[in-house]
């Protein structure tokens, strides 16, 4: 017996028909002076706009560490549609690399719970079995799913989505048919795109420094950069977070990850519920998209 989400279906059709093209972030942070590419002009906001239903369903682990086959167990069916990205980029985690509390194993890889940052282990639900879940995981390349038996999650639904145009470098979040942020973001330099994909919010980490170049709040999600080996000697998880550089939204400026104002990222932390879907897409450019200023500096987290 088999149950699917309409979001997920929604999400992967929207991704495929926005052409989607190919943020990148190490938790351990620094800087470097990138060539900062101008957007068109948008305004950031809140709104209470009513939307349609974006329901989803969260695996969170209730064991130490959690099994993820990569292949169907039980000759179950994979969903269509979920095909991992193409990349020149090295796989991660792989036998000479493990990633942060993710191992390869001889079946698939082993997640631990907690993780390292001492956030509950999430996973977001692809397809629903009797003794099974897909769930889309955290991995290079990106847009893998995996089978998770059961009796190491438990399962929970919310009505919550973000949603991030490159194009335009606005990102909407709704939660509970209400859009709670539609606003303007600065996203990854063309040689380092932030990468389009459905991917998930893995945690939330608060920061210490809130006047750093993360701001008050780092959301972590499933993504890893498709063009970035390592970040400043760590792994270049995609996030979306704060900043030191409100000037900058709406222009490629980062080395792939998505930044909002600190204001912003705080509302998101507060309200989002756990492991919220995040769809990334291009839509086409218009005439006043191509006609965006002159290139500036500036710095990148």
């Amino acid at each position: 017996m088999t149950r699917r989400r309409t979001l997920l279906s929604v999400a992967v059709a929207a991704i495929v028909a926005a052409a989607a093209v190919v943020a990148a972030l190490a938790l351990t942070g620094g800087n470097t002076q990138p060539t900062v590419s101008p957007a068109p002009t948008t305004t950031s906001s809140t709104s209470t706009t009513a939307a349609e239903n974006d329901e989803y369903t969260v695996a969170t682990a209730i064991v130490d560490e959690v099994q993820v086959l990569s292949s169907p167990p039980d000759n179950l069916t994979p969903t269509p549609g979920f095909t991992p990205r193409l990349s020149s980029t090295n796989p991660i985690p792989r036998s000479s690399l493990d990633s942060v509390g993710v191992r390869v194993t001889d079946d698939g890889f082993a997640y631990d719970n907690p993780t390292y940052f001492d956030n509950p282990l999430l996973f977001l639900v692809v397809s629903e079995h009797d003794d099974w879940v897909e769930v889309l995981i955290q991995a290079r390349p990106n847009g893998q799913t995996g089978w998770v038996s059961t009796s190491e999650v438990e399962l929970a639904t919310y009505d919550a989505v973000m949603e991030l145009d490159l194009t335009t470098r606005v990102l909407k979040a709704t939660v509970d048919g209400e859009v709670i942020v539609e606003a303007v973001t600065t996203i990854g330099l063309p040689g380092n795109p932030t990468p389009t994909g459905l991917y998930f919010i893995t945690e939330v980490i608060p920061q210490s420094f809130t006047e750093g170049d993360f701001g008050p709040f780092i959301l972590a999600t499933s993504a890893y950069s498709e063009e970035l080996e390592l970040f400043d000697n760590g792994l270049p998880i995609v996030a979306v977070h704060g900043t030191n550089r409100p000037d900058l939204m709406g222009e490629m400026a980062t080395n792939g990850c998505v930044r909002l104002t600190n204001d912003l990222i705080t509302l998101l932390a507060e309200k989002l519920p756990p492991g919220v879907p995040l769809v990334v897409v291009e839509s086409p450019a218009t005439d006043t998209d191509d006609e965006a200023g002159d290139d500036t500096e500036g710095t990148t987290a």
